[in-house]
């Protein structure tokens, strides 16, 4: 008697593996966040990444700087957050029911995004809990609209370690591929 085939990794490995990939083309210097919506039946419907508008040069400073108190100056009022990038990057699908899974708890304009495209899940791996009032905000309107967010390491305590290691892997040969 033989057992049947295993995959190596499950699903939220593999997903987490997307969004945790998909982060490192970010090129925010103190921020890389990934995300990857996935449909019930487990196909991938969007991949996103934090980072500037279509257009917007790279290499310009102004667009990362980190002057919070300047709106002009903090990179804040120009990067794309990964979730809204997966959402726009799949518009021509149907997104009603789908999971997003991200790096990163999402912030209140993701949380509008995901709740008006249908998004029906969240899963995350780590949240800024320094961010309390906008977390609070977050859960309020996911509550409300019948989202699920959950962290990872919570429904599944090896996939979080798991994707702790990938996360180390990934990022310990960073800046030395092109």
């Amino acid at each position: 008697m033989s057992s049947s085939p295993k995959a190596a990794i499950d699903w939220d490995q593999f997903f987490f593996g997307i969004a945790q990939l998909a982060a490192l083309r970010s090129k925010d210097p103190l921020t890389k966040n990934g995300a990857c919506i996935v449909s019930p039946d487990h196909k991938i419907l969007g991949v996103g990444y934090n980072g500037l508008p279509r257009g917007c040069d790279d290499s310009d400073p102004t667009y990362w700087s980190d002057d919070d108190n300047d709106p002009f100056r903090s990179r804040h009022s120009y990067v794309v957050h990964a979730e809204i990038n997966a959402i726009l990057n799949c518009v021509v699908l149907r997104l009603a029911g789908s999971a997003i899974y991200v790096t990163q708890f999402p912030c209140p304009k993701c949380a509008q995004a995901i709740i008006q495209t249908g998004i029906g899940k969240v899963i995350y791996h780590r949240r800024k809990e320094h961010h309390g009032p906008q977390i609070r905000a977050v859960e309020k309107m996911f509550q409300d609209a019948g989202v699920i967010a959950e962290r990872i390491s919570d429904i599944n305590p090896a996939t979080g370690e798991w994707i702790e290691n990938l996360e180390r892997y990934l990022t310990k040969g960073e800046g030395s591929a092109g």
